[in-house]
């Protein structure tokens, strides 16, 4: 992933948005989870420690991702 990923929702495998990219460095994004992701997701993805303004963020690399679009990136299923 790269930095023209940075503000692509983040789809489950239903196409239901559990996120958005917030941040993304070295490959991986950084998603600010949206009220659709379930404890399930949350629990498979790496929790970054550092909370930026309050909001959490997950980490999701190219090993979660079934296909990236122009506007949104659909995951695997975990």
């Amino acid at each position: 992933m790269t930095v023209d990923d940075e503000g692509k929702r983040v789809l489950d495998t239903n196409r239901q948005e559990i996120g958005v990219v917030r941040d993304v460095e070295a490959g991986i994004a950084y998603v600010e989870p949206g009220p659709e992701m379930s404890d399930a997701i949350k629990s498979r993805l790496e929790r970054d420690r550092e909370i930026t303004d309050g909001m959490e963020q997950y980490h999701i690399n190219e090993a979660h991702v079934d296909e990236i679009t122009d506007d949104e990136i659909r995951l695997q299923r975990l």
